[in-house]
């Protein structure tokens, strides 16, 4: 009898480890489960541009990075960002970041809720601002090394630390407002608030597409000290304004105005793609410098405003079936309208180099195979030039040939 009752004994308890461990498979397989859906949510993407790049001289200014004084030819890495996304709708959590040989940076990081049923999308922290299209439009897919020189000196750093809601609840418009420090990437430096407001539609036309948009900007600028310099009436020249109206800490304007439009279409050539846009408005600066706030620092010099046109046109055209693209881009960005060629440097006048009027005429040809592609493109830059301007009495050498490959992932 024993012998039964043993072998009973045994066979329930091997029965109940089984048990026991399908029991625990179960619980690994239900957390196994739970982790994927989580690591579902994580999209990591990215991509890297290095590049060698030709100057026309030693040291020259380039919207893409100044070459060091004794350089005209250099390997670099123009960017290489590396994007965390997790995706738990209608949330939606990013972070970029920038990562080259000048070391490892912070690009973007910003949360964003999307509201379906109200068609609202809410994004907070810092991110690209929604002013024209050369602005938003990714430094991945742009077919020339550098956006145009009026968004780089006027909205650097492409994004800004702000809030935006989104409404595209009428098809194809859509509608964006938004507010920032209006300092770049840099912590705020005065109580001053940008306000930007865009109107967008995106219309598909049978094998064609048309897109474009009206932006506004309203936002100012700390004034460092009591002098603020502007041309007012008829004179080509800078005149010093009340002291007492326009005391250290006013809010200088900071104004523009843009409109831009696309349109892609195919033909027995291959797509063709047209861009133009344009901007206006006022700027402030200093005398050396129109560019936009991108530090921490406190302005402290005397103040600048000038009013300033710009303009950017692109050509498009992929080479019938092949993954050849031929590129023409043009831009100009007047900073000073109000000064015309011979004023630049007149005695008495104020103006600087900051007043120059640049031109630029870019030609390209690239090359796309399946997340790559390689960049053959020259930029052509001419500047104003007078007699009286120092440093700019002949066109200043700074053509720069570019040779890009990017990877993507």
């Amino acid at each position: 009898m024993k012998i039964p009752i043993l072998a009973t004994a045994m066979a329930l308890i091997s029965l109940s480890l089984h048990s026991q461990e399908q029991i625990v498979a179960d619980t690994t397989i239900v957390k196994l489960t739970e982790d994927l859906k989580v690591l579902k949510k994580i999209k990591v993407s990215g991509y890297l541009q290095a590049q060698y790049q030709r100057a026309q001289e030693k040291g020259i200014k380039y919207p893409g990075g100044d070459f060091a004084a004794q350089v005209d030819n250099r390997f670099s890495m123009r960017r290489a960002r590396l994007k965390v996304a997790y995706d738990a709708k209608p949330f939606e959590w990013v972070l970029v970041t920038e990562n080259t040989e000048r070391g490892i940076s912070l690009h973007d990081v910003y949360g964003s809720y999307t509201h379906s049923a109200w068609h609202l999308k809410y994004t907070a922290g810092l991110f690209p601002r929604p002013f024209g299209f050369e602005q938003s439009y990714s430094t991945a897919n742009h077919e020339g090394p550098e956006r145009v020189r009026f968004s780089t000196t006027l909205l650097p750093a492409e994004a800004d630390l702000g809030m935006k809601l989104t409404y595209s609840g009428i098809k194809p418009v859509q509608l964006e407002l938004g507010v920032y420090n209006g300092t770049a990437t840099a912590a705020d430096f005065d109580g001053f608030k940008d306000v930007i407001a865009r109107i967008s539609m995106n219309q598909s036309l049978g094998s064609s597409a048309l897109t474009g948009g009206i932006s506004y900007y309203n936002g100012g600028v700390y004034q460092g000290n009591n002098k603020r310099f502007e041309i007012s009436g008829d004179q080509p020249a800078f005149v010093l304004l009340d002291s007492v109206q326009y005391a250290k800490g006013s809010k200088l304007k900071r104004q523009y105005l843009g409109a831009d439009v696309q349109f892609s279409f195919s033909n027995p050539l291959g797509k063709t793609t047209l861009r133009g846009e344009w901007i206006q408005g006022t700027q402030p600066g200093n005398a050396s410098t129109t560019d936009s706030p991108k530090s921490a620092s406190l302005p402290t010099g005397d103040s600048y405003l000038r009013e300033f046109n710009a303009f950017s046109a692109y050509f498009l055209q992929k080479l019938f079936h092949s993954n050849w693209m031929l590129v023409l881009k043009y831009d100009w960005y007047d900073p000073n309208t109000k000064v015309e060629l011979n004023d630049l440097g007149n005695a008495n006048s104020g103006t600087t180099s900051a007043d120059v009027k640049y031109t630029t005429l870019g030609l390209g040809l690239n090359y796309y195979y399946k997340n790559m592609y390689v960049m053959f493109y020259y930029d052509m830059i001419q500047n104003e030039k007078s007699n009286q301007l120092n440093g700019f009495q002949d066109d200043i050498k700074d053509n720069v040939f570019t040779i890009r490959t990017q990877f993507k992932f």
